[in-house]
Parts: structure tokens; sequence; C-alpha cells
């Protein structure tokens, strides 16, 4: 799922299929995407889980039938998804903190908005490429083979690990996914590149060898033609208001750092391409 029409239609079945069975695997099928990365997608768009999304939905078209017709809450239960009243009750208390029976007496009138209204909605969570709402992940310790330099320089460092891994294949690489890690103590700032790496066993001395930390991450998803550039802010501005009770984590206490992810998702400039940055996170 690359784009906002892709994430329209997805919520546009959903809306149409809320008295039927919506399972993840399901609808990923549809846009011909695993699982995975389906629902990470939609929860970085949408800023819930797929499941939470449906749950809320469904409770939404539920408020507006009891107040727009007659229909018991039997019907309207079955009519949104839920397999008995018992089920409907329960959920909708805990959404809207009263029972179906007390809303509909309340008369109120809930206003749903429609696909179109809730992609633009989504759209304005972004600024440049960045989706400000991040997936909060966890990370055990990894070793980084690469090369390292000044951070103004990222370019030529990367091309100094291209041009080692070259003449001095690494053997014992995790994957082809690349790491990127900005590593600032007061006005200095290295950055390290390369691949994760199973040990520091048989590593040529000419690479770098970094050790990342096991930690908790929010993940950012960037697309890159969008305004890579203007990532900083916006992670700045997670970390100053995010409800979550969420800080940044320092590396051995003293030292900023961040991870830059590159997967089979990043395509260079191309307008799909997608790169992950973890901004390592604690609660205090």
């Amino acid at each position: 799922m690359t784009n906002f029409s892709q994430i329209k239609e997805a919520l546009k079945y959903i809306d149409e299929h809320l008295n039927e069975a919506i399972t993840l695997e399901m609808l990923s099928g549809k846009f011909f995407l695993s699982p995975f990365y389906f629902h990470r997608t939609f929860s970085a768009v949408v800023g819930k889980s797929l499941a939470a999304y449906i749950r809320d939905r469904r409770i939404f078209y539920a408020c507006e039938q009891l107040c727009n017709t007659e229909k018991n809450i039997l019907d309207i239960a079955l009519d949104c998804g839920f397999h008995s009243p018992q089920s409907f009750s329960r959920v909708f208390r805990a959404i809207q903190g009263m029972t179906p029976k007390e809303y509909r007496a309340r008369g109120c009138q809930p206003v749903i908005a429609s696909a179109d209204e809730l992609i633009i909605k989504f759209t304005n969570r972004l600024k440049g490429g960045i989706y400000l709402n991040p997936n909060i992940i966890k990370r055990d310790a990894l070793i980084i083979a690469g090369a390292h330099g000044d951070d103004s320089k990222t370019g030529d460092v990367w091309k100094a690990f291209g041009t080692l891994c070259n003449e001095k294949p690494l053997r014992n690489a995790l994957s082809a996914s690349g790491y990127e890690i900005r590593v600032c103590e007061g006005n200095q700032c290295t950055v390290y590149v390369g691949y994760a790496v199973s040990g520091k066993e048989g590593i040529d001395s000419a690479y770098s060898v970094f050790e990342l930390p096991a930690s908790k991450y929010a993940s950012f998803d960037v697309y890159v033609s969008n305004g890579y550039e203007s990532e900083n802010n916006a992670m700045d501005e997670w970390l100053k208001t995010n409800t979550k009770g969420y800080s940044e984590r320092l590396l051995n206490g003293n030292a900023h750092y961040c991870v830059e992810y590159y997967d089979e998702r990043f395509n260079g400039n191309e307008a799909d391409s997608i790169v992950e940055i973890w901004v390592p996170v604690e609660k205090l």
C-alpha cells in the first residue's frame, strides 16, 4: 500500500461490509500485500490498528441507526457485525460511556465522516513525507558492520561501505537491509552505515563495528520523495507532544542517536520509496 487512494479503498470496503467478518488476511489480500506490511501501513496512516478502526466504525454506524431508525437493538447489533446484544452493549459502553438504550434516549445526532473526508484528515497528518503517528517497536541488540565518518559526509560514508563490501564481502550479514545510525554528542555527530551481522568473529578489520543496544523505538515511515529533509522537526514535535509518555532515550545516557532502516521498500527517490526512522524512546 503505497498511496492514500489504496487506503481510501480499504476504508470504503470496511464501511460497505461492516456486518461481515473482516480479517487482516482477507483485506491485505485484496491489495496483494503481506498482512504485516498492510497492517503496519494502515496503522501508520489511520493512527490505530485495523481491529480498533473496524470496532470504532461499527459503533459509529450503530449510533446513527440508534438515532435515526426504529430498529431494535439486536437488529442494529447484527447489522454492525456484532454476534450478540451483550457483546454489542459491552463494546458500545466502553466507547460511548453509556448503553445503546441510554444513547438512543438522549437523541444524539452523530456525524460520520466518509472515507473521502477521512483520507483528507489522514493526509493532514503528514508533514513533508513523514507520518506523525509512529509505531512503537522493540528491537534486540544488533551488531552493525560497515563504515563510519562525519555525518555531514554521509554519502561518502555509504560509498566507502559499498567499496569495502565489493573488496571484502561480509560473510555473516543477516540480510541486505541497510542501517544508518547517527550519533550526536555535543557538537560532534558521527554516522555509522552498514549491515547487521551475526557476530564480530571473522569480520575484516577494515570494517567499523557499531553495537546498537536493545531498545524500544518510535518507528516513523518516511516517503523519501515527499520531503525527506523535514523529518527532524516532525519527530521532535512528536517527542514533545505525544500523549503516551514517551521521551527520547539517550545512548549510554549522554548521546542522542537515531536509526535509519533501509529494507526492500526503499527504492532511491522513487515516489513509493520508504525508509523507516527509529527514534529510541523510554517512559520515565
